[in-house]
């Protein structure tokens, strides 16, 4: 059977899948024979997965042995892949569908097989793993350099950051909150979380204007992302992406001439900027939002911290709303990825290292940044980065196993290079198309 890699986004209706793609726990998504349709294309992009193997020969026969709904109870897929295969065997059959009947050469094959797709599906290559150890290894064969920036994309996120702008004008001049106008804004949010690429992209794209409203645009992004990580219910999704556009629904009530101000703030201008929790707060009690208790809270709370060092009333974690806890986390991140008046932009990678200091200090909640770092790291395969030694590159595999995981990015000449063993070289950002070009 031939088989041909395809990217999400270019899948077809009608095409069939020729190897079976799996979650991180490895329980199936898809299982190998599956007919695409619009269903299960759409299914495959908000599982933020990247390629797939398509049958490149329809009429060939299907394979006569098929394991169907795998699930392997792992806590490292390449401590498997380097095992003896008595040892892969061991781990993996227990947990495996199998044709009790199927003779012992069929049952190896399909254990074969079933390795195989697996170290496929979640970027696990011994290959790799090697050279790695190694730091740099020559290969000769350059990375593709390929865009970051789709035109639709962005084309979404202009109307986006439009249409919140005119929102909060409307509460600037009117004092009321237009809650039919957020769910809107939170539909439009939605279809900005679908790609695989989302990551790259808010933190890529490229815009004038006011800080203030394109960060709340990139954490309700991030907040549509986070509601499908945590597979909450599509309404409490939706209503995490509206607390995220409401969380500085309070600077309208602070003088806009403030708010553009250039430099660092003083004490006294941090004084009157931490106000916008209280101010935001009012606002949406004295709107319908008012009975929606975890939005409420989170405008409120959102600057609070699990040991009570946050404000506006330094409570701890067990008085802190959930929207807040996990919106906290979110604002951090974007805070320290974008690009400031009065502070440099970090690639995502140092904020890792940031949010992890945090989670030990008992600041930001560990419970909820884990697993947000470990799906960030996994969006971030294939984004192509400036190395502080110059070299640019892309990202080839992150071990999302380990939170202070660094990447190992291949260069332009072919050589990968583990950051991990490299203390001397890190990452100085992320880069989108238009820098790629120059």
């Amino acid at each position: 059977m031939e088989l041909k890699k395809y990217s999400v986004g270019q899948l077809q209706e009608g095409m069939i899948i020729g190897r079976g793609i799996y979650e991180e726990d490895m329980t199936v998504i898809l299982s190998e024979g599956t007919v695409l349709d619009r269903q299960t294309i759409l299914l495959l992009e908000n599982r933020d997965i990247y390629f797939v193997h398509i049958r490149d020969d329809i009429a060939s026969t299907p394979p006569a042995y098929q394991i169907d709904n795998a699930k392997v109870a792992l806590t490292d897929v390449a401590t498997v892949l380097d095992s003896s295969q008595a040892k892969a065997e061991s781990a993996l059959l227990p947990t495996l569908n199998v044709m009790p009947e199927a003779s012992s050469p069929d049952k190896d094959a399909a254990l074969a097989e079933f390795m195989r797709e697996v170290a496929d599906t979640v970027a696990v290559k011994s290959v790799i793993r090697r050279r790695a150890a190694r730091s740099v290894v020559q290969t000769g064969i350059a990375p593709k350099k390929d865009a970051s920036l789709e035109s639709a994309y962005v084309s979404q996120y202009k109307d986006l950051c439009l249409n919140l702008s005119m929102l909060y004008e409307t509460t600037r001049t009117s004092g009321h909150i237009d809650k039919a106008a957020v769910e809107i804004l939170a539909q439009q949010v939605l279809p900005l979380c679908s790609s695989a690429k989302a990551m790259t992209h808010i933190y890529n794209v490229r815009m004038k204007g006011d800080y203030a409203l394109h960060h709340s645009v990139r954490v309700a992004i991030l907040a549509g992302l986070m509601g499908q990580w945590l597979k909450m219910m599509q309404r409490d999704r939706l209503r995490l992406v509206m607390a995220a556009l409401l969380l500085d629904i309070g600077s309208t009530r602070i003088a806009p001439g403030f708010l553009k101000k250039v430099g660092g703030y003083t004490k006294e201008d941090r004084v009157l900027m931490q106000k916008h929790t209280r101010l935001g707060h009012a606002l949406v009690m004295n709107s319908a939002f008012a009975s929606d208790a975890q939005i409420a809270g989170a405008v409120l709370q959102h600057h609070e911290r699990n040991d009570g060092s946050g404000y506006p009333d330094a409570v701890k974690k067990e008085q802190i709303c959930d929207f807040a806890r996990i919106l906290a986390i979110l604002d951090s991140y974007d805070a320290m990825t974008s690009r400031r008046s009065y502070a440099k932009r970090r690639s995502p990678f140092d904020v890792f290292s940031a949010l992890s200091d945090e989670f030990v200090a008992n600041h930001l909640d560990a419970a909820y940044g884990l697993p947000f770092i470990r799906n960030v790291c996994n969006s971030l395969n294939g984004n192509w980065v400036k190395l502080t030694n110059g070299e640019t590159g892309k990202i080839v595999y992150i071990d999302e196993s380990r939170l202070d995981a660094l990447p190992i990015v291949q260069t332009m000449d072919g050589a990968f290079v583990d950051l991990n063993t490299l203390s001397s070289i890190r990452i100085e950002s992320m880069l989108a198309s238009e820098e790629m070009t120059h």
